[in-house]
């Protein structure tokens, strides 16, 4: 077997902040080969995206190490290169001055960095925008500068942080196909290329080899061969089997089997640091309307009724079984008798409910002790923030805290003032 160009070994990673240490994830090993799509799957805050940056030299991690072409890789890897998922240009330089930013380090000669550019901008179709600002860019041809600029210094590691996520469908669908256009293409300068996603259906289509990791800490939970030829249908029946092979191992890595799932618990571990999906309540009680409706359903056969991705039903899904809602066994979802009592219950009553139980919840409970300790019944924003970012480094602070401040307002459990930009006590 060919030396692999990435290798990792034993990687452990971990966050450290005011004497207080949480592991993002431990023991991972794999081999990046040369020629080969690699695509990150897994849960929200498995720790995906600090991965990719651990292979890039962007962060160091704790322990373990990585082999670059064999040799230990110290700091940045040169031959690699980051494709973000918020585009990450400068909105003050043009297209051409944006993608040319990542050759200016080059030993070359201003008619070899000027041919450079042509090429690329070509190669990823956004000829005609060259003297463009940003600000006059759709989110698609953002993505296609982020892209040029990656590709223009020819990496041979080009790794991609969600990043078709940003876009409306048919533009991501386009930038898919485009890229893996590239990737097959003999004269492409892109060989390898190592991708975090969300999307199952994204990983089957574009990858060659699949790594679906676990949370709590993060690791490699397994790791899929994808031998499906390019250009592939999303309709037949190998790219199906395949697709609903991963949703069973991201469904088990989302939802465990009853024994393991959360209401069975002892209550009082319920404020361990514990975060909530990012869904919206309404969401979160409409699968209780759609399983009264329909009795309890397979995982897969939900998500193809609500018409949702795999993975944004499964935060919907873990919400609910955070709530004590419905129960997960296997890959199944079924309201609990709790789940059937709070559908009967009148407006008001659920408020009242609901208020209860997030009291319960680790980052409800942390802004209520705020709340309390406070001499006016107020917390600004920017402390409950800092306290997020302590306890879920992997997490972002900001949509954490809309989504509490939208279940909280739904429960009347606390109020908050954008304007002020602080958390209010409810006087009772």
């Amino acid at each position: 077997m060919t030396q692999p160009l990435i290798s990792l070994r034993n990687i452990t990673h971990r966050f450290s902040s005011a004497g207080r240490t949480l592991e993002v994830f431990r023991d991972v090993n794999l081999d990046i080969q040369e020629n080969e799509v690699i695509a990150i799957l897994g849960p929200s805050g498995c720790g995906k995206s600090t991965l990719l940056r651990v292979i890039i030299g962007l962060e160091t991690p704790a322990s373990g190490e990585i082999l670059y072409r064999g040799e230990r890789q110290i700091g940045l890897n040169p031959s690699a290169s980051l494709v973000f998922q918020n585009f990450a240009l400068f909105p003050w330089l043009t297209i051409n001055e944006n993608v040319e930013l990542g050759l200016a380090n080059l030993p070359w000669t201003d008619a070899q960095r000027q041919d450079r550019l042509r090429k690329t901008i070509d190669a990823v179709g956004l000829e005609g925008f060259e003297e463009a600002y940003p600000k006059e860019l759709s989110g698609g041809m953002k993505q296609r500068v982020g892209l040029a600029r990656a590709l223009a210094v020819e990496p041979e590691l080009l790794c991609m942080d969600e990043p078709f996520s940003a876009l409306d469908v048919l533009t991501g669908e386009t930038l898919r196909n485009e890229t893996i256009d590239l990737y097959v293409a003999k004269d492409s300068p892109v060989n390898t290329i190592l991708m975090v996603t969300h999307s199952i259906t994204e990983a089957v289509f574009m990858a060659t080899r699949i790594v679906v990791m676990q949370a709590n800490p993060g690791g490699i939970r397994s790791v899929l061969e994808n031998p499906l030829p390019y250009p592939r249908d999303e309709h037949h029946p190998e790219f199906k089997r395949m697709s609903e092979q991963l949703h069973g191992m991201i469904t088990q890595t989302l939802i465990p089997d009853a024994a393991e799932a959360h209401h069975q618990l002892p209550r009082q571990t319920q404020h361990l640091p514990q975060s909530i999906p990012n869904v919206s309540m309404g969401r979160t009680i409409g699968l209780l309307e759609i399983l009264e409706n329909e009795g309890a359903m397979e995982v897969f056969d939900l998500s193809r009724l609500v018409d949702m991705g795999l993975s944004e039903l499964l935060l919907v899904v873990k919400a609910a079984e955070m709530l004590g809602w419905v129960n997960t066994p296997g890959q199944r979802v079924e309201m609990t008798a709790e789940g059937r009592q709070f559908l009967g219950l009148n407006v008001n009553e659920r408020k009242r409910r609901l208020n209860a139980l997030l009291r319960e919840i680790f980052v409800f409970a942390t802004v209520l002790r705020m709340l309390g300790g406070s001499d006016h019944g107020e917390v600004d924003e920017e402390t409950v923030l800092t306290q997020f970012a302590l306890h879920f480094p992997h997490e972002k602070p900001h949509t954490l805290l809309r989504t509490i401040v939208a279940w909280a307002r739904y429960a009347e459990l606390f109020r908050y003032s954008s304007s002020r930009r602080m958390i209010l006590a409810i006087k009772t």
